[in-house]
């Protein structure tokens, strides 16, 4: 009866110590699978960073080139009118068109980068 008592708890002994050997296994690879997953996280963090990084330095490009269109829009308009009044032969509206052209042309420089 002893031996048969012996018997099972070495069984037993064996099977709680495959469980635990197979448990430490999955634990292990559990923990490669977090890591794997906290560094595509990490790097999916540094292309939004980069991205959003993208995004401001697109806007502020739009933005100055809305700026750049607005004056040369006010360039073009005002040369517009010095070319009405030239053909219209009015010397009065001539000369102030080309004072509003000098503005909105020389005055008002766009920039470039």
């Amino acid at each position: 009866m002893l031996a048969s008592l012996v018997a099972v708890l070495v069984i037993a002994a064996g099977l709680f110590l495959t469980l635990f050997l197979i448990e430490r296994g999955a634990v292990g690879e559990a923990k490669d699978q977090v890591s794997t997953t906290e560094r595509e996280i990490s790097g999916a963090k540094d292309k939004l960073a980069d991205t959003k990084s993208s995004v401001d330095d697109l806007e502020a490009k739009g933005q100055e080139l809305q700026s750049n269109n607005d004056k040369l829009q006010a360039c073009a308009d005002s040369s517009k009118k010095a070319l009405t009044a030239a053909q219209a032969n009015d010397d009065a509206a001539l000369s102030a068109a080309i004072n509003e052209m000098l503005d909105k042309c020389v005055r008002g420089e766009v920039t470039t980068s």
